[in-house]
């Protein structure tokens, strides 16, 4: 019985102890959440505080650079504007340089063409006047030696050889009635020349000695002129002409002569056919004054 009430004492002082410890504890565990609640609230007050400083910081920071960085893209658009216009300007000069020398050349170049077509011109015109003062020289001495001659025989000789310096071929027929007759010709092969043939056979012959009336006689592409006579085929590029010799008013003989065919663009060169023309026209002429001449005598000579 004795021992009961102790260990009640000792178990309302460990409980009182127990009651006393749970409250101390129970009191720094209030206080301690009270303390953590105060040390976040603090720190999370100076976070934010460190956060706005850093914002602030990072804004200050951002418009310097940002103010820096216009500036030196100014600074270097500035630069770089100038080079360019330094640049721009030195290209220009260049160019410039380069167009005037180079229109120096062509300047120079168009004076060296236009003296080398001039030279070239006037070699040509040089040229054109011997050819053409040695075309007027062979008809000149042919019309000397037409004037010359007496005989129908000469003159026609001088007529044929004159015509056959200034054309490629040449052939005189006499017109005897119906029938031509071959005189003589220069210039054709062996076996080609022309031969007595009826007047009426003579195709463009024929037809020059009813007209009275020169005829050109074309080539053809396979030589051939159908109607005509053999001798009168003309090779390409060349062309013919028939000239009829009319004493009063009668055809006495033909003249054929054949040459090279005149270019479009040989406006300016002698033409053969004129030539050929104005000794065939003077040797009429000769014949008619020879015929008479000589009929005068027959008339005026003594019985």
């Amino acid at each position: 019985m004795a021992r009961t009430p102790q260990m009640s004492i000792e178990q309302r002082i460990r409980e009182a102890v127990d009651t006393f410890t749970t409250k101390v504890r129970g009191d720094l565990d209030g206080h301690e959440k009270s303390l953590l609640a105060d040390f976040t609230r603090l720190l999370k007050d100076a976070q934010e505080s460190s956060r706005a400083e850093l914002e602030r910081a990072v804004g200050d920071a951002r418009g310097a650079a940002e103010r820096a960085l216009g500036a030196r893209l100014e600074s270097l658009r500035a630069e770089l504007a100038r080079d360019m216009d330094a640049r721009v300007s030195s290209e220009r000069a260049k160019l410039e340089a380069a167009m005037a020398a180079e229109r120096i050349a062509l300047e120079a170049a168009r004076a060296a063409d236009r003296g080398a077509l001039e030279a070239s011109l006037a070699a040509v015109r040089l040229e054109m006047r011997q050819s053409q003062v040695g075309t007027f020289g062979r008809l000149l001495g042919a019309v000397r030696r037409l004037d010359e001659v007496t005989s129908l025989s000469a003159i026609l000789e001088t007529l044929a050889r004159g015509a056959a310096l200034e054309a490629t071929r040449v052939a005189i027929l006499i017109v005897d009635y119906d029938t031509l007759r071959s005189w003589g010709h220069f210039g054709f092969a062996a076996g080609k020349g022309p031969s007595d043939l009826p007047l009426a056979n003579g195709g463009v012959l024929q037809r020059a000695v009813a007209s009275k009336q020169a005829s050109f006689v074309p080539s053809s592409a396979d030589g051939a002129n159908p109607g005509n006579p053999a001798f009168l085929r003309v090779p390409a590029g060349h062309i013919g002409l028939v000239l009829p010799i009319v004493v009063g008013d009668d055809v006495v003989a033909l003249t054929y002569a054949e040459g090279v065919d005149r270019k479009p663009d040989q406006e300016e060169a002698s033409i053969w056919t004129e030539e050929v023309e104005l000794l065939v026209r003077h040797t009429a002429l000769r014949l008619e004054n020879v015929t008479s001449v000589r009929t005068v005598e027959v008339l005026t000579r003594p019985v």
